[in-house]
């Protein structure tokens, strides 16, 4: 089984951003029966809840906030 890194580069609040507008397309995207806005959805439901984002990962960027880094790290 492959490993997979799951440190966090998404900040707090874009987590919980992201986590609010997720739920709300995924639950459109549902109702409506639209794949886009419903994979739009669980993908950012995902980005919130693991706070870990594959594009800022391959461009080297890190939102979070220096104390939680520090926590982290």
């Amino acid at each position: 089984m492959a490993s997979c890194s799951t440190k966090r580069n998404v900040g707090e609040a874009e987590r919980l951003a992201c986590l609010g507008l997720g739920t709300l397309l995924l639950l459109r995207g549902i109702v409506s029966r639209r794949t886009s806005t419903t994979l739009l959805g669980g993908l950012l439901v995902y980005r919130g809840t693991v706070g870990r984002c594959l594009g800022y990962e391959f461009l080297g960027l890190d939102t979070r906030r220096a104390s939680e880094r520090l926590a982290q790290d």
